[in-house]
């Protein structure tokens, strides 16, 4: 058949792309008769004419199952196993497989997220949505810091540019997608992951498979994940502010009756005790209270400081859980696919906002719970004629209750007091209690119906092209009332109000693909994605404040190559793109309001353009080299409102800050940031891995892993501030072990930031310029120290 799908092609090769490499190791050489017996011991390998064993690795980027080498889009894939020895346990390390995925740490998990090419979304409000849709098993989580540790990973893919097509909602800037292993069909196993290292850190997993019947399995997943934290309050005892405690618990199951019809199930509970956000002064001015209270506690500001001295909370906890509830049924060559899930989250955070023994807000985070279940139905036709497709309807619906709140006595110490604590509120008595408490409830429903056809035009050419439209619908309940016993904090008044918004919208993606040969392929996209409306929800001054926040649409252009040289020994993928977002939505300080409190809004339009390129090499048997490099240009186009950084020179200076109209003769102003890079985004990220493995005797194999991973300088803030810059650096990781040959037992010795690199993942200048100006805080990440250890895994 002349259009035969390029599935059935014998070569393939596993593309674990992304940002790896590094120093190998080599063990010394062994008898052949070792070397048969790992390969016999092996899965059944593909061979070359050269005798280099290569793998595929297949994907659902595109909703059916594809090698990743065909697919028209820019994505990286990952097998859980390239997980686990790149000690990646949590989402936000994801730059290690794929350098154009950055985290963005805020000052709370929520808030907090993934960025892709530049674009990504950070907000305290439960109105706002992140623009990276973070998926499991192909249900969208609504709240994707949930998802708080990885276990039992088939593989993650990792799509970049606008995504919302086919995948549930809200991916206007990429998608990572973890698929987890299910239950296996007539297997008694188990599997037992036991990791022990430096700084507390203590992981064990354990895996049971359990073959009911011949066509019904079980599959239960439990995992401990335990560290001592990085930052410590020496003003409590030197108790650590952000240690980790998190405990999941899986149950899968999985019936086959017969070859047309899959049933999976999943059900789900996670319990995270951790506060993911401590801070650090990095620096502070003197005769201010974190000066005053430093000196006082021996405290260094710097950028490796790693103690506080705070007299409010630093703590948070969360619990998730859910179900999912995917149905395959054969229609002949089609496949008609349900997929139903429901979740709930509960979480709260806490911490001193002040960062001091002073009391000006001692207590500032919130609580929050959100509820949501989707439904997803699709068809998908088989692939290898002339015409393809995909097509589907899809429904969402949550609930998101939150509350904010500050607290505090709003007294400091300031350099005309002398070291001692006043009232910065006139004419309020020193111990007077400030409160502000606002609460949210925000209501969405989302119904969209998608597709996508592939029509193969000739042998080698095929033109891919798709559409989804979607419908929102958003409310807003908005509650503040006083607190007994506190004072509202100036600025705020007791408010409740109602607002809707709703939209309609239509994606779409279209590009052809051409096929050199089997192994040179190329394509182009013009993609233009969505990201539903929502609400601020943090600041309203009145009744009347329009909390609405208008869709976020990028449109994106891409161009890239998939190819493979030497006999598939070496692969080659690079892309180039260019995307403009419009009605970006961003948290910005609102300047007009006494409190100095923060507001999302359409910030104006943002472009990013670069160039990603990755490689896969095989130069030996047993040796795997990668590599990946991304260049990232991320500028704003249109970007007013943004804070003024402290000594930026206002207008009547010759600068570009405006005084706020509240209060004209303010250290504050505001300006538009037009021409100035993204926040937190690095133009150059590159990185190096090199796995190697080889029998060292006839019942022993040695393995060995290392990766290298290098950003450029990154500057954290929306206004170009000098002081929030954190250098260049590069982080250095790598395992070493020995396994028996058929895997069924290994140990190993880990390390990841083995050189001890300090780095900030974010730097933000003081809350309030009046109260520390000049002054810098700064969030770590688990990274930002060395973390070495042993592992002990065994499969029985």
């Amino acid at each position: 058949m002349p259009f035969q799908s390029r599935l059935s092609r014998v070569r393939k090769s596993d593309l674990l792309t992304g940002a790896s490499f590094a120093a190998a190791a080599l063990f010394a050489a062994n008898s052949a008769l070792a070397e048969e017996a790992t390969a016999r011991a092996a899965n059944p390998p593909l061979v070359t004419s050269s005798g280099v064993i290569v793998d595929e690795i297949m994907v659902t980027a595109q909703k059916r199952a594809e090698n990743v080498q065909d697919v028209p889009l820019a994505i990286t894939a990952a097998r859980g196993e390239t997980l686990a020895a790149m000690n990646v346990t949590q989402p936000q390390q994801l730059s290690l497989i794929d350098p154009s995925v950055r985290f963005k740490q805020s000052l709370s998990s929520s808030a907090s997220g993934l960025t892709i090419r530049g674009v990504g979304t950070s907000s305290f409000s439960a109105g706002i949505e992140q623009s990276i849709s973070t998926v499991v098993d192909g249900v969208v989580l609504a709240d994707p810091a949930s998802l708080a540790t990885l276990a039992d990973i088939e593989r993650v893919e990792i799509l970049r540019g606008p995504q919302g097509m086919l995948f549930g909602k809200n991916a206007s800037a990429g998608l990572v997608h973890f698929i987890t292993k299910r239950p296996v069909l007539n297997e008694n196993s188990g599997e037992l992951h036991l990791q022990y290292g430096e700084r507390g850190e203590k992981i064990l997993q354990a895996i049971g498979n359990v073959a009911v019947s011949e066509t019904f399995a079980l599959r239960l997943v439990a995992t401990k994940n335990e560290r001592d934290g990085l930052i410590r309050n020496v003003a409590k005892d030197n108790v650590f502010t952000d240690p980790q405690d998190v405990s999941t618990l899986t149950l899968k199951a999985l019936w086959r009756p017969n070859d047309d019809l899959t049933v999976f199930f999943s059900a789900d509970r996670t319990d995270n005790n951790a506060f993911c956000c401590s801070s650090t002064w990095r620096k502070v001015t003197p005769g201010y209270a974190p000066a005053v209270v430093n000196a006082r506690y021996d405290i260094v500001a710097g950028p490796k400081n790693l103690q506080v001295a705070a007299n409010g909370p630093s703590q948070g906890k969360s619990s998730a859980q859910g179900g999912t509830l995917q149905i395959d049924y054969g229609m002949g060559e089609h496949t008609l696919t349900s997929i139903s899930a429901y979740r709930s989250v509960k979480r709260e955070a806490f911490y001193d906002g002040d960062l001091t023994t002073v009391s000006y807000v001692d207590t500032n985070g919130g609580a929050g719970k959100t509820d949501w279940l989707s439904q997803e139905v699709r068809l998908t036709s088989p692939i290898g004629e002339r015409f393809d497709y995909v097509a589907g309807l899809y429904l969402f619906h949550s609930k998101a209750s939150s509350l904010i709140r500050q607290r505090g006595q709003l007294s400091w110490i300031v350099p005309a007091s002398n070291g001692a604590v006043v009232p910065i509120i006139p004419g309020a008595p020193l111990g007077t209690i400030f409160e502000t408490s606002t609460v949210n409830d925000i209501n969405s429903t989302s119904y969209a119906a998608f597709g996508q056809v592939g029509l193969h035009i000739t042998p080698k050419l095929d033109l891919i092209a798709g559409a989804r439209v979607t419908r929102d619908e958003i409310t807003l309940d908005y509650r503040r009332a006083p607190t007994p016993g506190a004072v509202y904090i100036p600025g705020s008044v007791t408010l409740s109000f109602h607002q809707e918004v709703d939209n309609t919208n239509v994606s779409w993606r279209i590009g052809p693909r051409y096929n050199f040969s089997d192994d040179v392929m190329v394509y182009a996209t013009v993609s233009r994605g969505y990201k539903g409306p929502g609400f601020s929800g943090l600041s309203a001054a009145t009744a009347v404040a329009d909390q609405r926040v208008q869709p976020e649409i990028p449109t994106s252009y891409e161009a890239g190559m998939k190819a493979a040289f030497l006999d598939r020994r070496l692969i080659l993928n690079a892309n180039v793109y260019a995307t403009t977002v419009k009605n970006f939505q961003a948290q910005v300080s609102d300047l007009t309001s006494a409190t100095y409190s923060s507001r999302i809004t359409n910030a104006g339009e943002i472009k990013t353009r670069g160039v990603e390129a990755n490689l896969m090499a095989r130069p030996m048997t047993g040796l795997s080299l990668t590599a990946g490099v991304a260049y990232t240009h991320a500028r704003y186009a249109d970007f007013n409102g943004v804070q003024c950084y402290f000594g930026q020179p206002k207008i009547a200076q010759g600068g570009p800050c405006s005084a706020p109209p509240a209060t004209p003769t303010s250290l504050d102003g505001f300006f538009n940031a037009k021409g100035l890079s993204l926040a937190g985004v690095p133009d150059w990220v590159y990185g190096f891995s090199a796995v190697y493995e080889r029998p060292l005797t006839p019942d022993l194999r040695g393995f060995f892993q290392a990766n290298w991973n290098w950003q450029s300088d990154v500057n954290y803030s929306i206004s170009g501030d000098p002081g929030t810059i954190q250098k260049a650096y590069g982080l250095l990781g790598g395992r070493i072990g020995v396994s028996a040959p058929d895997k069924a037992w290994s140990v190993s010795l880990y390390a990841s930031n083995l050189l001890d690199k300090r780095y900030a993942a974010q730097i933000t200048p003081s809350p309030v310029t009046a109260l520390n100006p000049g002054g810098y805080v700064q969030y770590f990440s688990p990274d930002s120290v060395r973390r070495a250890g042993i592992s002990l895994d065994v499969a029985f």
